[in-house]
């Protein structure tokens, strides 16, 4: 299930994404329509269900503005997630063939100078999902463990009574454990982009070290670099 790719910031988010669902392998047939049933079932408990509930709460409380407001939020902000997750599925074909791009040319970097210019692309962008993925597990805990006694974190409207247990406890498991998976996986989506625009930045910087050493093996100066003079 591990995607191979020369960034680790990229080569996980791809996983992250393949695990749940929503990067499917190059299946075909029945393995293909097995795996988008699994990432079906994943989407449904990670975010169609919030979607579902969240807007039955919205007009069971309509007019109350405070509580309006609190539920339009967490709605507008899984609508959100849930159209990075089609763009990424639905255009799954153009990011592949954006990324696979950048694998093959920072994979083909030969020269000791080149590879350190990749080594440190790779460095920074993992920094950065770390510790973005920090921040967002620090949140999301302090989310979870902010719900009064016999109360939800979230919300929403569910058909059963959440206050007698064990439905109130499997109902908050349900829904903290949901939203610390949706944290990631927004987390990879967007660090996945950020990924991309570093590698960028990392082959133009590639660019500029072949033109620097463009003469090299030449006798041109005595670097056998081309210089400003």
């Amino acid at each position: 299930m591990l995607v191979k790719n020369v960034n680790t910031s990229v080569s996980l988010s791809l996983s992250a994404l393949r695990v749940v669902g929503f990067w499917a392998p190059d299946y075909k047939g029945n393995k293909r329509m097995l795996y988008d049933f699994y990432g079906f079932i994943a989407f449904m408990f990670l975010s169609g269900t919030y979607l579902i509930i969240q807007t039955v709460e919205l007009f069971m409380i309509w007019g109350d503005l405070p509580l309006m407001t609190a539920v339009a939020f967490l709605l507008f902000t899984n609508l959100a997630d849930v159209t990075k997750t089609f763009n990424t599925v639905f255009r799954r074909q153009q990011v592949l063939a954006i990324i696979r791009g950048a694998d093959e040319v920072l994979t083909a970097v030969d020269s000791d100078e080149g590879r350190e210019i990749v080594r440190r692309c790779n460095k920074e962008t993992l920094f950065l999902q770390v510790m973005f993925i920090s921040l967002t597990f620090i949140t999301t805990l302090g989310w979870a463990a902010s719900a009064e006694k016999g109360q939800l974190p979230l919300l929403a409207w569910y058909p059963y009574d959440t206050s007698k247990s064990p439905a109130y406890e499997l109902t908050y498991l349900h829904q903290a454990g949901a939203l610390y998976m949706t944290a990631f996986l927004n987390v990879c989506k967007d660090t996945l982009v950020t990924s991309l625009i570093a590698q960028c930045r990392c082959r133009i910087r590639l660019q500029g070290l072949s033109l620097r050493t463009l003469c090299r093996g030449m006798d041109v100066t005595n670097k056998y670099n081309l210089t400003a003079e």
